[in-house]
C-alpha cells in the first residue's frame, strides 16, 4: 500500500511541474519555414514564439526587422518575459546560445524555459 501510494505522488508531483513551464523562443520568420506571422514589407521579421503551460501558442512580433542590438528590440523582449514572470513563474533554464553574438546581433534560437517554483 506504501508503494502504491508514493507512486500516485510522485506521478502527481510530476505532472504539476510538467504542466506548469512556459518556453519562449526568439525566431525569424524565413527560418521557421511555415510561420509567416510576422512578416516585415521587404525582410523577415524576428518574433517570440511562447508555449504556455496549457499548450496554447502565442506570437509577439517584434517591430523591427533587424535583430541588432538597440534598446527598443531589448526592451520587447524584456517585456514579454517580465509578463510570464509577473504571473509567478522563475526563468529556471536557457539554452546554451547567448542572447548577444559576436557581431552584436541578437541570436535566433535563445530559448528560455520558465516553471513555478
Amino acid at each position: 500500500m506504501r508503494k502504491l501510494l508514493f507512486v500516485l505522488a510522485f506521478t502527481f508531483i510530476g505532472q504539476q511541474a510538467f504542466s506548469q513551464m512556459y518556453i519562449v523562443t526568439l525566431s525569424e520568420t524565413h527560418q521557421s519555414g511555415a510561420h509567416s506571422v510576422c512578416t516585415g514589407p521587404n525582410q523577415p521579421q524576428p518574433f517570440l514564439t511562447i508555449v504556455e503551460p496549457s499548450g496554447n501558442i502565442q506570437y509577439v512580433c517584434l517591430s523591427t526587422n533587424l535583430l541588432g542590438i538597440n534598446s527598443y528590440v531589448l526592451g520587447e523582449i524584456n517585456q514579454a518575459l517580465n509578463n510570464i514572470i509577473n504571473q509567478g513563474y522563475k526563468l529556471i533554464e536557457t539554452n546554451d546560445a547567448s542572447l548577444v553574438s559576436n557581431s552584436h546581433y541578437l541570436a535566433i534560437g535563445k530559448t528560455w524555459y520558465f516553471a513555478i517554483p
